[in-house]
């Protein structure tokens, strides 16, 4: 049995919108009896298709994507993924020449590129593919906006503004439960810039529905095609493949939360320019505070990218700490360029 979904634009529009012009559907709605709903939405969606859950099988995940380069070329690739569990998978993405590598184990996990710039919408797989927020974020929300009109009818639950006044928001089949929709605004100076991801062509494979059609927009620019071709449970595995391959990024695992890098010099790259722009980069600062694995992860155009990727490469930390150990932790930085 296949479910097919569509989420009308109007969700992508809600939460592009500043916050003062939003008016909560259930604004006469105890606050509490909000959340209540909205962890519900959430919990039911994850029960259904949160593949990764502590009690879910081991799987093989195998998909194609697609996405227009900073050349206007249309390039595809592969996404392979085999979970066992939280503390053994490995992931492994492929476009054109470029190979990105991630391993997890007990003690951490690995990270390897074949190239520095491996292809932002490729990066984005994983996360595409985890659908949720992690289990630990605190997400606190405002509303639940329901559309009875919609086939099927839809509910999205709206976060509270954060400190930045933007919300995201997470879309639900009112009658079956799955998440068809998330969105993440991304503040910038003087508007407001959503990323969603719609997910449709539900599948039941085991316990789980699981979407076959996944495509991801930025600023409503279509930004990622993905599907899913092979969903298998409990599937056979050579162990060598949760080998770490050599020379891979570690990331250490910590049982407590741990404290994150600060840095010590951050500089934002030299020189005049016409306009505002700000490049997002993610990296890993290892145990003795030194860059690694720097990527970017928000375009704004290879010679503002290259600069970036420069200065990031050179700033200096502290190396995040878990009980007071220096260990080596994934970060996210913004690089400034200012008129």
């Amino acid at each position: 049995m296949i479910l097919r979904t569509l989420v009308p634009a109007v969700f992508f529009v809600l939460v592009s919108l500043p916050v003062s012009a939003q008016q909560p559907t259930l604004q006469d709605v105890d606050p509490t009896a909000i959340q209540k709903r909205a962890a519900d939405l959430m919990d039911k969606a994850r029960k259904l298709s949160d593949i990764r859950a502590a009690s879910a099988p081991a799987f093989r995940l195998t998909a194609t994507f697609s996405f227009v380069d900073k050349d206007l070329e249309t390039l595809q690739g592969t996404y392979t993924e085999v979970w066992v569990s939280k503390l053994r998978w490995r992931r492994e993405t492929v476009v054109k020449n470029w190979r990105s590598i991630e391993v997890g184990g007990a003690t951490g996990s690995w990270l390897l590129d074949n190239a520095d710039d491996f292809p932002e919408p490729a990066a984005r797989l994983p996360n595409v593919t985890g659908m949720f927020p992690p289990n630990s974020s605190d997400l606190v929300f405002a509303s639940i906006d329901d559309h009875k009109e919609t086939d099927p009818p839809i509910g999205c639950a709206v976060t509270a503004p954060d400190s930045l006044r933007v919300q995201s928001a997470y879309c639900f089949d009112a009658k079956i439960g799955v998440l068809l929709q998330r969105v993440s605004p991304q503040f910038r100076p003087g508007q407001l810039v959503a990323e969603s991801c719609d997910y449709g062509s539900f599948q039941k494979t085991g316990d789980y529905w699981f979407p076959r059609e996944m495509v991801c927009f930025e600023d409503r620019h279509r930004k990622l095609d993905a599907k899913v071709i092979d969903l298998s449970l409990n599937p056979t595995t050579d162990p060598a493949i949760f080998t770490p391959p050599p020379g891979a990024i570690e990331i250490d695992n910590c049982p407590v939360t741990p404290q994150p890098p600060r840095a010590i010099s951050a500089p934002d790259p030299a020189g005049h320019f016409d306009h505002y722009h700000r490049v997002d980069l993610s990296l890993v600062v290892d145990k003795k505070g030194k860059p690694q694995h720097v990527r970017v992860i928000r375009s704004r155009g290879t010679p503002l990218d290259e600069a970036a990727l420069r200065a990031v490469k050179a700033w200096q930390f502290f190396p995040g700490t878990c009980n007071g150990e220096p260990i080596a932790l994934p970060i996210e930085v913004n690089v400034s360029f200012r008129p």
